[in-house]
Parts: structure tokens; C-alpha cells; sequence
């Protein structure tokens, strides 16, 4: 459905209440109600902005001796729709008008006598915020007579007007012989006619009026990607599926929902942005969009699509298929779900939990989100998280393989991971593990450019990725990696991936006798730096040993958590070029045979 609004702007300098420029423009006329609409935030001005609110305003009245003559003030920019039945909606500048509210709220309560204050009423400001919490608090402010102190309410605005009240009480109260009497008809008339806002009224779609607003870029509603999404979302719901009841509040829960699980797990797990860059995956693969929006980064991929949806700018790369893209806020939902699932679901092995890690720690870690792609697709089968086990340790072998062959990402294996992706969404299980198998493949799959075996025969210690991935696995594969004992699974998990680890040298590349280095080097050459001679150790062990002869290591190699330092101290008792390249090969095997197990 495409969505044709009118589009105009008009900017005009506005008094409070008397004007003598041209167009006479002012705020409070009497008949005008201004909407702060249900997306912005809640009123929260501080006791720092109100104290330089109030300051600004008495320095521009009388000066800082409380002497001089009256100077015109510049408030700012607000930014209001155009006005309907005579309301306007408040785009920016909430803060601003509601603390004026609050300053006449409080100056009518001191100075009841005052008839140009008597002819103000303070129903002119509406909010909709907070499910009508706001508005609540904003009535109870103005019913307040504001004769107990209320520093410490929960109602911003009553919190607000107390501390106006001993600001004007300080101000205007004093007892300096020298200032005279403070007089409330001038204060008022200054305050009403020597105040000026520039006012932007636009007449516009939600989307048009926030690029206007991030044009402008005045202080108020901070429109990062998240509130961006929140108030796009909303107009999708309102504009294009029509649905005006209780459509906000349902996005605003998704968002209390993502804060409410990560409060019950004691720390930020995840947020709107993760949630909605999985979005991102599902919604290309279901609507077949171009692959290349996988690249885009979360916030430009909303932004554009709600741009082509609600036909504000057809974006390259949006046009075809759009009108097919559902956007539903149950499937945002669902993603928040699995996602905190998968966050409190214990892993089924130890091998399980490493495999995550090692999708981490590979060169296409940022794809570890496919994990809650495949769950949003399979959470209501049986089986759900034994399959994406499965799933996890194939994508993880697989990532692994590549990024021991290569020596950064390479385009083959981002587009492989797109199908992998469409696949989830549109196919069965058994068909996105063969996906994945067969890209696996054999050894023999992968002896052709940057050939596996020669990066494994080799040395590895040139590239920081690839010699920590090897040696972790390596570590691994001699743990009890198949364990299903939560306990031992957890201690296998955090020796290899939390715990500071360095990797060791058996034979020390730089001798700790100095005269034996080249001599080293020339025998060793590259096996020095192989598979064969590295293993992990943990790095308060190997910082201790520093450089020193093997017969002298191995006294601490026994203090390691690692099965396999214990393992290689059993059976190495000595250490030289021919051991070091038998273990080479029992490494090799053993990685290999592992990686390419189906």
C-alpha cells in the first residue's frame, strides 16, 4: 500500500503570548492544545538544566547585578506538526514548553493577584507518554498547591516546580536594600513578550518529519537507532496495517521484555539492535531481498526499508519484493524469546560449548547470530536445541576449516553463509546440515589454493588467529570434550577460552643462552614454529619459565589445568626436532580427523 502525504514546512518566530514582529506568532493563544506524542521520551529535565533555565531568563531580565535593562531572549528552535483542530503535536521541544508550564504554574500559585498570570490556563499541554503516566503526573502537578517540598517525588514535574519555587523564592525574595522591590506585572510582561522560539511547523509522514527534525538537531528527543526503529515500527503499524489501538505500547513491550531478561540474568546480554539485526537475516532470506543487504548494518537497513515501505525514497536494492515485506511485531517476539533461551539453556556437551567460541573466535564470527535464525525457525519442534547443537559444531567445523586456510574472510564463504541463511528459513533441517556437510567436504576438498595440509604442516605462529584456533582445538580434542556433565563441560569451556592463556614454545625460540639461538633456529628451522612445538599453557606458568631450557620446563608443565601439557609431560620426559615432528603428525591427524568427521 503506498502512502502519498503532503509535504510542506514553515518556520515563524513565536512569543509566549505577546508579539509585536510580523505575524504576531504566538504559543500561548487560548485555543491552541500541544501533544507530546506517545513516542517521545518522559519528561527529565535536571536540577542542572533547570538552574541554568531559570538563571538565563532572570540574567536576560535584569542583568547579573539584578540592574540592568531587559534584553531579548532566544529559547530555540521547537519543531510542531501542523496544527489540526487546533492541536498540534510537539516534535522537539517538550522539555523546553513543559518546564514554561511549570515556571507559570509555580509563578501563579506565588502571585495569585497577578491578572495577566489569572488569564493563563495551564490545560494547554497534553503528553502521551508512558501509557497516560505522564499525563497523570503533569495534572497532579498542576492541582498541587506546592506548599510541602516534594524534592524527592517520583513525579518529575512536581519534583521540577518545587525547585522553581526556591529559585524564584531566592531569586525575587531578597533582602539587598540595593535591588529593590522584585515587580511581578513587568517580570510577566518581559516573560511573555520578550522570550522568542523559532517554531518549525511541518506538515508531513512521521518518517519526513524525524529527517526534518535530525536536520535541524536540536536538544530533546535523542533519535538513535533504536528509537528510530521504535517510532518507524509504530508508523508502519498506524499507516500501512492500520492499526492505531495499543500499537506502540505493543512495541514499547518488546523493549521492556529485552531489559526485564537481562535484569533477571544480572547483566546486558543482548539488546534492540541484536535483536533486530537477526530480524534483518530473517526478513532478507524469507522475502528473497538482495543479498547484499546482509552486509548493510542494522540501522541503515531499517531505515531504508521503512523508507521503500512507506514510499519515502525507493532505495536501491528495496525495490523488488517490497511490497511483499510483512513486518510483524509477534516475529520480533519470538526472536527475543529464543534468543534469552538460548542465553539460560545449558550446553549438551563441552564440545557444544567450544563450538560456539570457536565461531567466535573465527573470521566470520559475526555470523553467530545464525544460531538464533535456526531457532526462531524450529522452537516449537521437539528436538529444537539438540538440532542446533548439531548445527552450531557443523557451521563451527566449517568456519574453522576456512579460517585456518585463509588468511582473512573471503567472499565464498559470506555467500555460502547467505544460503545457509535461506536456507534455515526456507528449508528442513536434514537439508541445512547437507548444506553445510557438503561445503565441509573432505581433505581433499580443500588441497587446492592455500592448500589446508601446507597450513597445517607449517609454521603458524606468523598469524595470531590462526595459531590460537589450532591450538585450542588441539587442547580440546585431548579434554573429555564429549562430556555431558555441566560441571566439567563449564571448566573445559572457561580453561580454553576465559582463562589467560599463552602459547608456548616446548622448545623456546629465543634460548635463554643466548649463543645456542642460531644454532636452534638453523636446526629447527620452521618446525620451531609448527604445530608440533606449540601447545597452550596458562600464562602465569609460561611467563614464569620465560625462555629456559625444556629439562627446566617441565618441573612447572605438571602445575597446567590442560590435559594435554599433563599428557605431554607423561610422555615426553626429553625433547628434540624428530619428537617434535611426530607430534606434528598426531596433531595434524587428530585436528583433521576431527574437522572433517561428519
Amino acid at each position: 500500500m503506498e502512502i502519498e502525504k503532503k509535504f510542506t514546512i514553515n518556520a515563524k518566530t513565536c512569543t509566549l503570548k505577546y508579539n509585536n514582529q510580523n505575524g504576531q506568532a504566538i504559543v500561548l493563544d487560548n485555543k491552541t492544545k500541544y501533544i507530546i506524542p506517545i513516542y517521545q521520551r518522559p519528561y527529565s529535565w535536571t536540577e542542572d538544566q533547570i538552574i541554568k533555565f531559570i538563571s538565563d531568563i532572570f540574567t536576560s531580565y535584569w542583568g547579573n547585578d539584578c540592574l540592568s535593562n531587559e534584553e531579548p531572549m532566544f529559547i530555540g528552535t521547537m519543531q510542531l506538526s501542523e496544527k489540526n483542530e487546533e492541536k498540534q503535536e510537539i516534535i522537539d521541544g517538550q522539555q523546553r514548553i513543559s518546564t514554561f508550564l511549570i515556571l507559570i504554574k509555580v509563578l501563579k500559585n506565588k502571585f495569585p493577584n497577578c491578572s495577566e498570570l489569572e488569564k493563563i490556563n495551564l490545560n494547554w499541554l497534553i503528553t502521551r507518554v508512558n501509557n497516560g503516566t505522564q499525563q497523570i503526573f503533569l495534572e497532579e502537578m498542576i492541582a498541587d498547591e506546592l506548599i510541602i517540598s516534594m524534592e524527592n517525588s517520583l513525579n518529575p514535574y512536581l519534583k521540577n516546580a518545587y525547585l522553581i519555587k526556591q529559585l524564584i523564592n531566592e531569586k525575587v525574595d531578597s533582602n539587598d536594600e540595593n535591588l529593590g522591590d522584585f515587580e511581578i506585572d513587568r517580570f510577566i510582561k518581559y516573560l511573555f513578550s520578550n522570550i522568542y522560539f523559532v517554531i518549525i511547523e511541518t506538515q508531513a509522514g512521521l518518517s519526513k518529519t524525524l529527517q526534518i527534525f535530525n536536520a535541524i538537531n536540536t536538544t530533546g528527543l535523542d533519535l538513535n537507532g533504536s528509537d528510530l526503529f521504535k517510532i518507524r515500527m509504530y508508523e508502519y503499524l498506524t499507516d500501512i496495517k492500520q492499526k492505531e489501538e495499543n500499537s506502540f505500547e505493543e512495541i514499547s513491550e518488546l523493549y521492556k521484555k529485552i531489559d526485564k531478561y537481562n535484569s533477571d540474568l544480572g547483566s546486558k546480554k543482548s539488546n534492540i539492535n541484536d535483536i533486530l539485526n537477526i530480524y534483518q537475516y530473517i526478513l532478507i532470506a524469507k522475502y528473497n531481498l538482495p543479498v547484499t543487504l546482509y552486509s548493510y548494518g542494522t540501522d541503515t537497513f531499517f531505515e531504508r526499508l521503512f523508507d521503500s515501505i512507506l514510499n519515502i525514497n525507493q532505495w536501491e536494492h528495496f525495490k523488488n519484493n517490497i511490497k511483499d515485506v510483512e513486518l510483524s511485531i509477534k516475529d520480533i517476539d519470538r526472536i527475543i524469546e529464543v534468543r534469552y533461551a538460548w542465553q539460560k539453556h545449558y550446553y549438551a556437551t563441552a564440545e557444544d560449548a567450544c563450538a560456539m567460541h570457536f565461531i567466535w573466535w573465527s573470521r566470520y564470527g559475526r555470523y553467530w547470530k545464525l544460531i538464533f535464525v535456526f531457532l526462531y525457525k524450529f522452537d516449537n519442534t521437539e528436538d529444537s536445541f539438540d538440532k542446533m547443537f548439531l548445527f552450531t559444531r557443523q557451521l563451527s567445523k566449517l568456519y574453522t576449516i576456512y579460517s585456518i586456510r585463509f588468511q582473512k574472510s573471503i567472499n565464498h564463504i559470506h555467500t555460502f553463509t547467505y544460503s545457509v541463511i535461506n536456507k534455515i528459513i526456507n528449508g528442513s533441517f536434514e537439508e541445512i546440515v547437507e548444506l553445510i556437510n557438503n561445503e565441509i567436504g573432505t581433505i581433499e576438498n580443500h588441497r587446492g589454493w592455500n592448500n589446508l595440509e601446507n597450513t597445517l604442516n607449517g609454521n603458524i605462529i606468523y598469524n595470531g588467529k590462526l595459531k590460537n584456533i589450532l591450538c585450542r582445538l588441539s587442547a580440546m580434542l585431548e579434554e573429555n570434550y564429549k562430556t555431558s556433565n555441566f560441571e566439567e563441560s563449564e571448566k573445559i569451556r572457561v580453561n580454553l577460552f576465559e582463562q589467560e592463556i599463552d602459547i608456548e614454545h616446548i622448545q623456546s625460540y629465543n634460548d635463554s643462552d643466548g649463543e645456542k639461538r642460531e644454532d636452534v633456529w638453523e636446526e629447527w628451522g620452521e618446525e620451531i614454529n609448527s604445530i608440533g612445538n606449540l601447545i597452550v599453557l596458562e600464562q602465569y606458568i609460561n611467563r614464569s619459565i620465560s625462555n629456559n631450557p625444556y629439562p627446566e620446563k617441565i618441573i612447572r608443565y605438571p602445575e597446567s589445568l590442560y590435559s594435554i601439557v599433563g599428557k605431554h609431560v607423561e610422555k615426553h620426559k626429553e625433547w628434540n626436532l624428530n619428537l617434535c615432528k611426530k607430534r606434528k603428525e598426531y596433531e595434524i591427524k587428530k585436528i583433521v580427523n576431527y574437522l572433517f568427521e561428519k
